[in-house]
């Protein structure tokens, strides 16, 4: 079972390295994939300049211009061909460890579920009460790269692709679980961006998850944490 990170990243380049480094060392993955979606920082050469890149493990592709988390994850998708399963994270994570990495990704590599969301509990406490009232909007999951491309409209979620992914799983009645990730978190859009940049991001990911957060699914199978 090949496995290829995919990490997505838009104005990361202050952020994205310590991701790289836990991924590049991690045992279980056998590829990364940098997805820079039309950066205006130094996000691209960031990523080129880690050890990883140097001995093959990691590639970083740029598209332009930026058209939003959906797309990039697809075109990381898309990018990793020879993959079974693919391993989404934030470019931002705070706290993260090769535990956690190999966590997320063990019951999807078992062949007991076919995806394995991960969710945050105890390093931020605004991002951990975002998680526990609505789980299915974490970027970190494992999941089986052809199930992922059967996702319709993918490239046109924007920040609403996790919740797109979820009730595509659900609605299929196909197996998933819950994994914690203890510890782990992000900066809030607003710590990144400032109050009033931050607070119109916010509403603008918002806006673009509407429309999941409304359509209805009929999940056959209960999730299992």
């Amino acid at each position: 079972m090949r496995v290829v990170a995919i990490v997505p990243a838009y104005n990361e380049g202050q952020r994205i390295l310590p991701v790289l480094d836990v991924l590049a060392a991690a045992p279980s993955v056998d590829g990364i994939i940098a997805v820079d979606d039309g950066s205006t920082d130094d996000t691209f050469s960031v990523a080129n300049q880690h050890s990883a890149f140097l001995t093959g493990k990691l590639r970083v592709v740029r598209q332009e211009p930026n058209q939003g988390k959906g797309a990039a994850m697809q075109r990381g998708a898309n990018e990793a061909d020879d993959a079974d399963i693919l391993l989404f994270l934030d470019a931002d994570l705070t706290g993260l460890s090769i535990a956690h990495v190999e966590n997320l990704l063990a019951p999807v590599k078992s062949g007991e579920k076919v995806m394995a969301l991960g969710v945050f509990r105890g390093g931020n406490f605004w991002t951990t009460l975002a998680q526990i009232l609505a789980p299915n909007i974490s970027g970190q999951r494992a999941i089986r790269r052809e199930v992922f491309l059967s996702v319709p409209c993918l490239a046109d979620a924007h920040y609403g692709v996790e919740l797109a992914i979820t009730s595509f799983v659900m609605g299929e009645g196909l197996p998933m679980t819950d994994v914690v990730l203890k510890d782990v978190s992000h900066p809030t859009k607003e710590a990144k961006l400032g109050l009033l940049r931050g607070v119109r991001a916010r509403a603008r990911m918002y806006r673009q998850m509407l429309p999941f957060l409304l359509r209805r699914y009929n999940p056959k199978r209960k999730r299992k944490l």
